[in-house]
């Protein structure tokens, strides 16, 4: 059977997911979990809205949505926003092990021109940037096996 672009793409999603587990690092999928990150960004900022006695800094690294975002105070957050929000489609992962770092997935390992503007932006940014590049075979094999029994 012949893999498309798109399969291809979702095998190195989950052999990079994968490899961060197992490596014991945060991680989060910014193709389809970005949101989650603007969301908590927006709720800890009603939340100081609402009750500014504690400090943005107190609210950050006391949240429950720590884990997504991965940031220890309101300057860090409002920074990874702001470049998330210029450049996060670029980039699949956002991962943390001792420093966030940016991943590109990919089956090739070519860059394009915006992925190698965002990746300078991003270390000028203090972030790590690695690609993570899996080969996935044009083709795979498969066998349908037929397990008699029904009507």
């Amino acid at each position: 059977m012949k893999l498309d672009l798109k399969d291809k793409e979702k095998v190195v999603a989950i052999v990079a997911s994968r490899y961060f587990s197992e490596q014991g690092w945060k991680w989060i999928d910014l193709k389809s979990d970005f949101s989650k990150i603007h969301k908590a960004y927006d709720d800890l900022r009603d939340q100081y809205a609402a009750y500014p006695y504690m400090s943005r800094d107190w609210y950050v690294s006391n949240s429950a949505t720590k884990s997504i975002h991965m940031c220890e105070n309101w300057e860090e957050l409002s920074e990874l926003v702001e470049f998330l929000n210029a450049y996060g489609q670029y980039f699949d992962f956002l991962v943390s092990d001792t420093k966030k770092s940016l991943c590109i997935a990919s089956t090739d390992g070519q860059l394009s021109a915006e992925q190698k503007t965002a990746i300078s932006s991003a270390r000028r940014s203090r972030y790590n940037v690695f690609v993570f590049r899996v080969d996935v075979p044009d083709d795979i094999d498969f066998e349908l096996m037929q397990i008699g029994g029904g009507m």
